[in-house]
């Protein structure tokens, strides 16, 4: 059996202007919309000790990575 592993790096997000929590969380966005509000799409965040999925709007500024299955 193979496993596949792949590398996101704690690149933190973007308020505004200002760069929030780099090198320590990581924040990235999935390609699937909400299906109740197009506005809100579902991404990714981890820290040194947990990963959770969410809904957030689609204005925050997170990260992108494309990743080939």
């Amino acid at each position: 059996m193979s496993v596949s592993a792949f590398f996101l790096p704690a690149a933190g997000y973007r308020n505004d202007t200002n760069f929030n929590n780099a090198g320590s969380n990581g924040n990235y966005w999935s390609s699937s919309l909400n299906t109740d509000n197009p506005n809100n799409a579902w991404n990714i965040n981890f820290n040194s000790s947990n990963v959770n999925a969410n809904i957030n709007n689609r204005n925050n500024g997170f990260s992108v990575r494309p990743v080939c299955p």
